[in-house]
This record gives C-alpha cells, sequence and structure tokens, in this order.
C-alpha cells in the first residue's frame, strides 16, 4: 500500500516578540530563532518499517511576513535528511504553484480551498498534497510527537481499507502517550476552568483505549495520530470555519457523509509538546468558537442524504460540550477567567474574557453551518478531482522529492 506520512510544522515569531492581533492561533507555534522538535520528529520517523513511504513536511507561519524565513528555515531542516528518508518539504511557495495549476484547469473556486492559515485548511493541504502523490491512505503526524513503533506503519496497513463489523474503515484514530507514559491528561488544577470539564470528559474517552486490541467506533481522534483512507480524504474535508478542535471536527463531518472512525488502540506516538504560547483568553476562545459552532452544525438544517449525529453519539468527548448547558458553561468559565486576570492586574486579558462571552453571536450568522460547509466540500471535491487526474500537478509535487 502506497502511504504518505505528512507532517505539518508551525512556526511564530522569535523568542521575547508579542503575538499580534492578527497571528493565526497555533497551540505551540515554534520561534523562529529556536531550533524545534521538528528534527526530532524526523528522526524518528526512520525507525518505521515500510516499502513505500513518502514523507512530506508541510510548512506554515503565523503570518505571511514570516513565511519566507519558514521556508528557509524548514527546508533546511528536511533537506538534511536526503538519503535517510524519501522526505520533501511543502511551504506556502509550493503550495502557490499547485493552487495556480489547480486553477488552470479547474477554476478559482476549486483553487480557493488551498491555504496554509488556520488548522483546518493546513490539514486539507496535507490531504491535497497526499492525493497529488498517488497515497491510498495519509498518515497525519505532528512535529511535537514521536514514534516508538517500528511497526507503526504495518500496523496500519492490516486494517485501512477493510471492512469491521460491515463497515468501511476509512479513519483510524491513534492514541498519544505522554511523556510519563500515560494516555490520560492531568487533573485539571486551575481553578478558572471548575466548571469546564474538559479534562474529566476527555479521560473518561481515553478510557476506551486500555478495553482490550480490537477496532472500535470513537467519538474522537488526535489530529497528529490519524490515519484517513483515500476513498474517506476524496469525499471527506476538514472544516475551515473550525480554527480548533479541527480534527473531532473532521471526525464528525464523516460521520455525516456515512464513515466511521475506529479507534486502533496499537497505533501509538509519543506526545512531547511544548508549552503553548496563545494567551489562555484567546485559547479559550478557540474552544468556545468551536462547539458553539459545531452543535449548530450537527443540530441545524442538513442537505439531503446526510446522516444526524446526536450529541449522545459523541459521548463523553466532544458530546459533553454539545449539549443545551454549553452556553452556562462558557459564561461561568469566561466570568472566572476574567476574574483571575483582575487578580493579575491585566485589563485588557479581562476585557477579551468578557468579549468571550458573546462569541456565539460572533461565530453563527444565521447561515446553516452544515450547508456552509456542503459548499466549501463541493469545491474541495472539485480540487482534490483535478489534482488526482492532472499529470502537471503531480508531477510538480514528485518534483520536490528531487
Amino acid at each position: 500500500m502506497k502511504l504518505v506520512l505528512v507532517i505539518p510544522t508551525y512556526w511564530g515569531r522569535r523568542s521575547g516578540e508579542p503575538m499580534r492581533d492578527d497571528d493565526a492561533c497555533y497551540d505551540h507555534p515554534t520561534c523562529l530563532d529556536q531550533p524545534g522538535t521538528l528534527q526530532r520528529a524526523l528522526d524518528s520517523v526512520a525507525i518505521l518499517r515500510h516499502g513505500e513511504l513518502r514523507i512530506l513536511v508541510v510548512g506554515a507561519a503565523v503570518a505571511p511576513d514570516l513565511e519566507g524565513e519558514m521556508e528557509e528555515k524548514v527546508s533546511s531542516l528536511a533537506d538534511g535528511f536526503r538519503g535517510r528518508l524519501p522526505v520533501a518539504f511543502l511551504g506556502p511557495t509550493a503550495l502557490g504553484r499547485v493552487k495556480a495549476l489547480v486553477e488552470e484547469e479547474a477554476g478559482e473556486a476549486a483553487a480557493s480551498v488551498l491555504d496554509l492559515r488556520g488548522y483546518s485548511n493546513i490539514r486539507n493541504a496535507c490531504l491535497a498534497a497526499a492525493c497529488g502523490l498517488g497515497a491510498e491512505a495519509v498518515v497525519l503526524f505532528d512535529d511535537d510527537e514521536v514514534y516508538e513503533d517500528p511497526n507503526y506503519l504495518e500496523k496500519v496497513e492490516e486494517v485501512i481499507g477493510t471492512e469491521f463489523q460491515g463497515r468501511f474503515v476509512g479513519g483510524l484514530a491513534g492514541v498519544y502517550v505522554n511523556a510519563d507514559g500515560s494516555v490520560f491528561l492531568p487533573p485539571q488544577r486551575d481553578w478558572v476552568f471548575s466548571c469546564w470539564p474538559s479534562v474529566e470528559s476527555m479521560n473518561a474517552a481515553f478510557r476506551a483505549i486500555g478495553e482490550g486490541e480490537g477496532l472500535r467506533v470513537t467519538p474522537w481522534v488526535f489530529g497528529g495520530n490519524m490515519v484517513i483512507h483515500r476513498e474517506l480524504f476524496m469525499r471527506v474535508a476538514f472544516d475551515p470555519r473550525v480554527t480548533r478542535g479541527e480534527d473531532i471536527d473532521y471526525l464528525i463531518n464523516a460521520r455525516m457523509l456515512g464513515y466511521r472512525f475506529f479507534l486502533h488502540p496499537g497505533l501509538r506516538v509519543r506526545h512531547l509538546p511544548p508549552p503553548k504560547t496563545a494567551p489562555l483568553w484567546r485559547r479559550f476562545r478557540e474552544d468556545v468558537d468551536r462547539f458553539f459552532y459545531t452543535r449548530e452544525k450537527i443540530s441545524s438544517r442538513l442537505p439531503e442524504g446526510w446522516c444526524r449525529v446526536r450529541p449522545e453519539e459523541l459521548d463523553p468527548y466532544p458530546g459533553r460540550f454539545l449539549r443545551e448547558d454549553l452556553e452556562d458553561l462558557v459564561f461561568k468559565t469566561c466570568v472566572l477567567m476574567g476574574l483571575s486576570y483582575l487578580f493579575q492586574g491585566d485589563g485588557e486579558g479581562f476585557r477579551e474574557c468578557m468579549a468571550n462571552l458573546l462569541r456565539k453571536e460572533t461565530v453563527l450568522d444565521g447561515t446553516p453551518p452544515a450547508l456552509r460547509y456542503a459548499d466549501f466540500l463541493e469545491k474541495y471535491r472539485a480540487c482534490m478531482a483535478v489534482i488526482a487526474s492532472s499529470r502537471r500537478i503531480q508531477g510538480y509535487l514528485e518534483s520536490l522529492y528531487n
């Protein structure tokens, strides 16, 4: 089976340089003056056993003014593995070339889906590149992780694209193992989140990991340890309106279109994330936005033929945050977080927390999210179809390995 392993890598401003209002928000982008974690991730890829593997590093910067320096740095890091690994680099310049070719062959609408700003857009670029490289399945891996199991890809090949209990295995969810060897999150000790049960809900979901070795349908997936079969990634896109939690949203999109993701307890990677850099209120805003948006997506009008997904199907996580009491959870947490900022003498942080109380109106503009996503999906499928059939695009992507 031809696999393409794609590693998105996120880069931010130099050490000590504050985040700007219009910077894209990523959990822990690498500062441009720091070595980062990409080399460690690529070193670990070298242990994997597989005969038909391509590795593609996809680089994104938090702002356009950083893209040139980011491309130079990441390209140099990837080049350092030539000879050891079949690796290439795709950044804004290369994606721009692919986008121009798509526009020539399929028009501006199809090309518009290719972008490198925001988690969902970056993931879609990963899928598009994998499509052009002829992948039968794409393995998504993040640069803050390491492989420790040489047989990881062999385990993927055993099940992806097969049937399990009468269902097509189009998507696999793997497991994050923390630095201490646990698969669970540590207890939430920050009092500002005392009314936000994310850790408890996620750990309840992770308990399924220990319930035997076989596959089982899962309500959650990690973006840095997921496998998507070609049949699925040609039909289902990441939703660009979701700027955080795009991995679970993809699982929900797949469900609405009749597919399931399966937890594979044997697909394990070590997760070694650096400290997060965005302000707490900004990270929480991303969560507020995605839960309001996703709740509306699954409850409002759907395109004909799509499947309704109920919150209880996604329990315990993310289903806990897709119920009627979401407004109450958001209100209490925004107030507590705002008080914390006031205690620290941070008036701006307090005001941003209060602004988070109004995010529902900002996120939901009256257009049913599923219909909006369906419109994007039409453009995405047109883009993927032309990439899958264009020798020029495929030839260009192959040339990145020369």
